[in-house]
């Protein structure tokens, strides 16, 4: 079953005006089955076959001009070769929407599209189905209206789409469109296990020779566990029994083959001491699950700490998915300083911040946004107000400038 990808609209639009267009994601996020879906009429060569990919190997440059019409390369950075091929033809021809390239290996991919495709190239990431895709309702507004409002005055009317699940059944499934899609959660859990193996045993040999992939599956794991925490190389290399550059090293691999997100701090000179450290997210919740070893139910049912990293990392990624989607120049960071004030995610847009702190309760202490209100006396003048995520049903400004805001609001 096809469920319709919102970024579709826009990889239509690029394809009307560049050359070549390429779509990178982590494996099976459904880049194959969108460009299929949506784009039949193109020849489709997939470098995943031997014999295709050893024929652009063997000549490129002939092998794509012997190709009738706009044409689909699936997996692209299995031959690197053809990015050069793809350039020469480009030039020759700048016809829009020649190539519709697809690609799993971000490291593989991009650093060849910036040597030889720049200004020749737009790029989109496709990533797991977002809420909104997967339950196929519209595309909530309610961030984009609040990068724009100039009071919190101005969105107290705004109401969620309806939605009939939980958000803990949306963290135990994730968004990967075969778990989103699966007919029930043994099936579901069973797809995992065999995603983050195949993800170990042929994903991660596409991108590196990693010496000891049960190594790799160790601080894999312990990475998972630190979800929503700051990044401390040092001490993830201590407690995973490897060397810091090693750790480094893996650390880069699950970023490059987007398994995790390194949220950069936020800071500018305001006279004050911040911490300068990433906050780690796994950008997949269900695997997150999967490779931390913890029962699904302990973390779920029990109220587990863990289950409020989860919380924060899944609402992370659905705005970053969110903000990718609508088109806003927008980028994403956190805020911490050493004397503990910390806010888990702020939104620059221009002059813009949008602070906002993410709670898994059902219910806020206003003594817990201490962080909160001083980001927002410090910056005040970018900051008209800041939102507060939480697991509840109510929208409601808890002072002039922070609201309230349920999570099925926001997504």
């Amino acid at each position: 079953m096809y469920k319709r990808r919102y970024l579709s609209d826009k990889i239509k639009k690029a394809l009307s005006f560049f050359p070549v267009v390429a779509l990178v994601g982590a494996r099976q996020t459904g880049k194959t089955t969108l460009v299929k879906e949506e784009f039949p009429d193109r020849t489709y060569l997939s470098l995943d076959s031997l014999d295709i990919r050893s024929a652009i190997i063997e000549d490129p440059v002939g092998f794509l001009s012997a190709q009738k019409g706009p044409i689909i390369v699936d997996e692209a950075q299995k031959a690197p070769c053809i990015f050069e091929a793809i350039k020469i033809l480009v030039d020759r021809d700048r016809e829009p929407g020649r190539f519709l390239l697809t690609g799993s290996a971000n490291f593989l991919l991009l650093q060849k599209v910036s040597e030889t495709l720049a200004g020749r190239i737009a790029t989109f990431e496709l990533s797991g189905f977002m809420v909104c895709e997967a339950l196929e309702y519209p595309v909530p507004i309610f961030l984009q209206s609040c990068l724009y409002a100039g009071h919190i005055d101005d969105l107290l009317d705004m109401r969620p789409n309806q939605k009939d699940v939980s958000i803990d059944a949306l963290i135990l499934r994730g968004g990967l469109p075969p778990a989103v899609l699966s007919p029930n959660a043994e099936v579901r859990d069973m797809w995992l296990e065999n995603y983050v193996a195949t993800y170990l045993e042929r994903d991660l040999r596409d991108l590196s020779q990693v010496a000891s992939l049960g190594d790799f599956r160790r601080l894999m794991g312990l990475s998972a566990m630190r979800s929503a925490q700051l990044l401390n190389i040092s001490e993830l290399a201590r407690d995973a029994g490897l060397s810091t550059s090693t750790a480094r090293n893996y650390i880069q691999l699950l970023e490059v083959s987007y398994q995790i997100r390194r949220l950069p701090p936020y800071y500018a000179n305001i006279g004050k001491r911040l911490v300068k450290a990433p906050k780690l997210h796994f950008r997949d919740t269900a695997v997150a699950m999967t490779v931390s070893g913890l029962s699904r139910n302990t973390v779920i049912q029990a109220r587990h700490p863990y289950r409020s990293a989860l919380f924060e990392s899944f609402i992370v990624e659905e705005i970053a998915r969110l903000l990718g989607l609508l088109g806003e120049k927008a980028r994403m960071f956190h805020y911490r300083s050493h004397s503990g004030a910390e806010v888990d995610l702020v939104i620059e847009l221009g002059e813009r911040l949008l602070p906002i702190e993410i709670k898994s309760s059902a219910t806020v202490s206003t003594r817990k946004l201490g962080g909160l209100r001083q980001f927002l006396k410090d910056f005040h003048g970018k900051a008209p107000f800041g939102l507060v995520i939480y697991d509840g049903v109510d929208l409601l400004p808890i002072s002039r400038d922070i609201l309230l805001v349920p999570w099925n609001v926001i997504i």
